[in-house]
């Protein structure tokens, strides 16, 4: 009988922008701090192996991530499409791309996510019900994610439901509890992306 299998669905901002502000060094750029799904997927599988001694198989790394606007913002949304290029180069990876809401906030332009948790929280759920991995851990520290938990376990009966995240970060607490794996420094170092999307 082979390795259980794992779908890993991953709040990427919120990952990103969570181990940047706990690992990353004062002043260091955040599109220095990118996290390659990948790895980082990776890096949660083989912590979940040192807390429980069980190893399990990577089917799947679900993204979801909101994106600049060409029109408002063509530099970074070209980079953002160069990102899902190479992270997509592992088959096991998808990236599904919401484009950011502008408004203008005290004479300043702001981007903001809209409809990422929807989309996570959705893409939990299905997976969980529909049985596609034998276990299925998000990947997020939004405590608007809690009921999707108490969702996928309500109906993924047959589904192990955890959670993942950074270490020293919120841990989310659905009802009921799920186990959860933590990522040390050492972890964040390891799935970053080292990519210079500059001279691609």
């Amino acid at each position: 009988m082979g390795l259980p299998s794992a779908i890993v669905v991953v709040d990427y901002q919120n990952i990103h922008l969570t181990g940047r502000d706990v690992f990353a060094p004062a002043g260091v750029p955040t599109h220095e701090c990118l996290v390659h799904p990948a790895l980082f997927a990776e890096q949660i599988l083989h912590a979940r192996y040192v807390r429980t001694g069980v190893k399990a198989e990577l089917k799947e790394v679900m993204v979801f991530r909101g994106a600049p606007s060409n029109r408002e913002n063509p530099k970074m949304y070209a980079y953002s499409q160069a990102q899902k290029s190479e992270w997509t180069k592992d088959r096991r990876v998808s990236v599904e791309y919401r484009t950011l809401r502008y408004f203008w906030e005290d004479g300043v332009q702001v981007a903001q996510e809209k409809g990422i948790d929807v989309r996570v929280a959705l893409a939990l759920a299905r997976a969980s019900m529909m049985k596609s991995a034998d276990i299925v851990i998000l990947a997020s520290h939004d405590t608007d994610l809690e009921p999707a938990l108490d969702a996928a376990q309500e109906w993924g009966q047959d589904t192990i439901i955890e959670t993942a995240g950074w270490q020293k970060a919120r841990i989310l607490r659905p009802t009921p509890r799920v186990p959860h794996t933590t990522l040390d420094g050492a972890a964040f170092v390891k799935s970053r992306d080292r990519k210079d999307y500059d001279k691609r």
